[in-house]
């Protein structure tokens, strides 16, 4: 391996690098939401199990998702309400 070879060697790994940094973020957040999502979906099964009429589908999972825990307590209220 000459010099060109550990040259591009170094220019790989430094893109990489950047493509990493890159997508750091975006990634974190898929991950936040695909954990609170989750975490909803447990609860929402929860309360299901209790008695309260709650359905778990995609809508309310990715309201869960994306709200947190102030769209769990508004699907219960309107569980509650409606």
């Amino acid at each position: 391996m000459g010099g060109t070879g550990i040259l591009s060697g170094v220019i790989l790994v430094c893109l990489a690098i950047l493509v990493l940094a890159a997508l750091a973020k975006p990634l974190r957040v898929l991950l936040r939401f695909g954990l609170s999502a989750a975490a909803g979906a447990a609860a929402l099964g929860i309360c299901h199990g209790l008695g309260l009429s709650v359905g778990i589908n995609l809508v309310t999972v990715g309201i869960v998702g994306l709200l947190g825990t102030p769209g769990f307590l508004g699907l219960l209220a309107l569980s509650l309400i409606l």
